[in-house]
């Protein structure tokens, strides 16, 4: 990449030079540096322009159209999210304070549930979570059959939330597809 850079920005010198020699009113080292500043910023361009395209082609959602909200979210990803998260996988953003809604497993039980600075609220946190179940509609499922059950006829308005960073469609195909890394365990509740 550096090599092309360094290929054109010469190129663009010499077209340069050659033009300044007959511009009398100007000095020569202010075209070529405008010239190569030019180049350069041209050239930047291209590189971050190829580097988006190929971001967008690598990433590992699945193709689709354009999701209907009123789609359920299926058997096969709900049975894809529920083997994530039997790995230790859990579905939640971190980040201080409300984090919206996400799904961890613990124990036997798989939580949907509010997120508080990136930990689903589990039931170990009894009062929190039957403020969760209460408020903001907080599920817990005592098996997998009921919880894949319960998540493949959800849809993106049925998991919506309280307002933001919700669970979508989307981000379901992305955590199905993501790498089986473990999360990190920031502490307990």
């Amino acid at each position: 990449m550096l090599r092309n850079l360094l290929f054109i920005g010469a190129l663009a010198a010499a077209v340069l030079w050659r033009d300044t020699v007959r511009a009398n009113e100007v000095p020569a080292y202010l075209w070529i540096t405008a010239g190569l500043v030019g180049t350069c910023c041209a050239a930047v361009f291209l590189v971050c322009a190829v580097q988006l395209g190929s971001f967008r082609r690598a990433c590992p959602i699945r193709e689709s159209d354009p999701i209907d909200p009123s789609t359920p979210v299926g058997l096969q990803l709900a049975t894809e999210v529920a083997d994530r998260l039997d790995s230790g996988n859990v579905l939640a953003y971190g980040h201080a304070y409300y984090c919206g809604m996400g799904l961890t497993k613990d124990g036997d039980a798989y939580i949907y549930s509010v997120v508080e600075d990136g930990e689903v609220i589990t039931p170990r946190s009894a009062e929190e979570f039957a403020r969760v179940v209460e408020v903001a509609g907080g599920k817990l499922f005592k098996s997998r059959s009921e919880f894949v059950e319960w998540l493949s006829r959800q849809t993106d308005s049925s998991l919506r939330g309280d307002g933001n960073q919700n669970i979508t469609l989307e981000r379901l195909r992305f955590f199905a597809s993501s790498s089986s890394m473990k999360r990190p365990t920031i502490g307990t509740r």
